[in-house]
């Protein structure tokens, strides 16, 4: 009688650790633990960084001056500062030549470059033909904010001419600009961007 319940013991604890993942060893009684571990987890990191090389290698344009010019870096001068482009030899400058001594100091570009490994390494340079135009516009001073001036013309429309150090005030060179006042602004295309750079402020 023993033996029967010895054997039906044995058999129960076979059932159960078959239905709840336990089953018998040399060293007692074991757990099965799910294997199912995050195995997604590889994918993900390689997606991350798929998603941070091509974040890199996005084309950024700037406008500016270049300042210098090297074998292997330009600097341009642009409204936001001074920016140091490294050229690996293969930059297009935009009429399907690649040679970088054609380039002066001086001379307006448009330029394109991709962050690679850290660097800001040109892909394309066009060089932007700069008129020596100059204009004479007559208006009322709106507002003076930095290096910005905005004056309101005689059929009322506003236009924005930048500023720097080099600009000229006339008669007085003493006085500056303020608000208010009746002037013609002498301007040049912004060799920084778009729009104009003041050369001179003439107080009516």
């Amino acid at each position: 009688m023993k033996l029967v319940k010895m054997f039906i013991v044995v058999a129960l604890v076979f059932v159960l650790g078959g239905v709840l993942g336990v089953r018998l060893g040399g060293s007692g009684l074991q757990a099965d633990v799910p294997q199912q571990a995050a195995v997604a987890q590889p994918q993900t990191v390689v997606q991350s960084q798929a998603v941070v090389n091509e974040a890199a290698l996005a084309q950024v344009g700037l406008v500016g001056v270049l300042q210098a010019i090297g074998s292997e870096s330009l600097s341009v001068q642009t409204t936001e500062g001074m920016q140091l482009l490294t050229v690996n030899g293969k930059a297009d400058l935009g009429n399907g030549s690649s040679a970088i001594d054609q380039l002066r100091a001086g001379d307006k570009v448009a330029v394109w470059s991709q962050n690679i490994q850290g660097h800001n390494v040109v892909t394309k340079i066009v060089v932007i033909p700069q008129s020596p135009t100059r204009i004479h516009y007559v208006g009322l001073i709106g507002s003076l904010n930095g290096d910005q001036l905005d004056v309101v013309g005689q059929q009322g429309e506003l236009t924005t001419f930048r500023i720097d150090q080099t600009l000229q005030n006339l008669p007085d060179a003493n006085r500056k600009p303020q608000v208010g006042d009746q002037v013609t602004v002498v301007a040049k295309p912004d060799p920084l961007g778009e729009g104009w750079l003041a050369v001179a402020v003439v107080k009516q």
